[in-house]
């Protein structure tokens, strides 16, 4: 639950989610927060600057587009619109409702908005009118925006905002953090109550809207005893589930907390700012894991060159699986290690090697099937041609 102010100071913003980041540009040579504060504020790009209060989100298919002081950018083909009323303007023009546009927040260099907080914004402008804002931006919530605020309100700097961003940052993880997050420690388990080692154990939010949802693990896995801790974690309601794959023996334990195999029997756990959760036992069910084997043909018979294939579940959690992969010369893709359910088979289209868009793009329309995995499974999919 590290602020994006924070990730900014420590100049590499990493935004976590599907094993992609966001990269950012940050004030390398300063050296204090005033000084940090100074360079956000002096960015050229950086249009309107407002203090304002989130009043509604919602998701739009589209791309935000890269922040200037990003490095690099994952695109995720959606975006959040951020509807403020604004309750104090420090640059540009006063506006007493804004909508700003950002990513959403998984790699893509989006703020994770909250519906209800408040937050010190720092906007560029786009086409069209258009507002947008990202973690490489300085942007931060109110209650962490103290050096900032009072260097644009033209007040004199207190101590702490002279303290190096090292030395700050130290101070956030030690005595700030632990009182707006939640805890929760225990032992994973196998079916007979021994423990279970090296299991990847994750908490999963659980939401009422389309925002994505917040997760966070313990990053050493369970201990030789079961054990884990996961800390630091946004106040919400949590799915708790644990997974330990067998390759050797193409199985894996799994569950939802209190002990699961399906996530509608799950219980949620309730993450509150402040609170360590007593030590919790997970005891995990052994699934068997299958193969599942994608061929795709075109109606004509013609060799595909530039197409991928995605198989998903219908759910979104640590346990569920999602994954997809380019198709080989032959026309087919094996995943390994996949759990009974039923998946939807999807196709894709890749770019070309030299960045080009996929030929297979402007000839077939991408396709779909429903896919039932309980054994070893072969799934045929068939590319219809686009009509001229």
């Amino acid at each position: 639950m590290m602020t994006d102010a924070f990730a900014a100071l420590l100049f590499l913003a990493i935004a976590s989610g599907e094993l992609f980041a966001c990269i950012c540009a940050g004030p390398l040579g300063a050296k204090n927060m005033r000084e940090v504060a100074e360079w956000y504020m002096n960015q050229s790009d950086i249009k309107v600057i407002f203090e304002g209060k989130v009043i509604k989100q919602e998701i739009r298919a589209g791309w935000s587009g890269a922040p200037s002081t990003a490095m690099s950018l994952t695109p995720s083909g959606r975006l959040r619109v951020v509807d403020f009323t604004v309750t104090r303007t420090f640059k540009g023009e006063n506006h007493g409702q804004i909508s700003v546009l950002t990513g959403l927040g998984t790699g893509d260099c989006g703020y994770d908005f909250q519906t209800g907080s408040t937050h010190l914004v720092y906007a560029s402008a786009g086409p069209q009118g258009i507002w947008f804002t990202s973690i490489c931006t300085g942007i931060s919530a109110i209650e962490d925006a103290g050096t900032a605020l009072r260097l644009l309100s033209g007040e004199k700097p207190i101590a702490d905002d002279l303290l190096s961003p090292e030395e700050h940052a130290k101070q956030y993880f030690e005595k700030v953090l632990p009182k707006r997050s939640g805890s929760v420690c225990g032992h994973a388990l196998k079916p007979d109550n021994t423990p279970l080692k090296g299991a990847n154990v994750e908490l999963w939010e659980q939401r009422n809207d389309d925002l994505p949802a917040h997760s966070a693990d313990d990053p050493n896995t369970s201990r030789d005893d079961g054990h884990f801790c996961i800390e630091h974690v946004s106040p919400g309601r949590y799915l708790l589930t644990a997974e330990s794959t067998d390759y050797e023996h193409n199985a894996r334990y799994m569950a939802f907390y209190p002990g699961v195999e399906a996530q509608e029997h799950a219980v949620p756990i309730e993450m509150r700012a402040g609170v360590r959760l007593p030590d919790v036992n997970l005891t995990t069910v052994r699934q068997r894991l299958y193969t599942i084997r994608i061929r795709v043909v075109t109606s004509d018979g013609s060799k595909l060159s530039c197409t991928g294939v995605a198989v998903n579940s219908p759910y979104r959690d640590p346990l569920s699986y999602h994954i997809d992969g380019g198709l080989e010369d032959d026309g087919t893709y094996t995943f390994g290690y996949i759990p009974a359910g039923t998946y939807q088979v999807v196709t894709y289209f890749e770019q070309e090697d030299d960045d080009k868009p996929c030929s297979d793009a402007s000839r077939w329309k991408s396709a779909q099937k429903e896919a039932l995995v309980s054994g070893d499974t072969e799934v045929v999919i068939t590319m219809e041609p686009l009509k001229p």
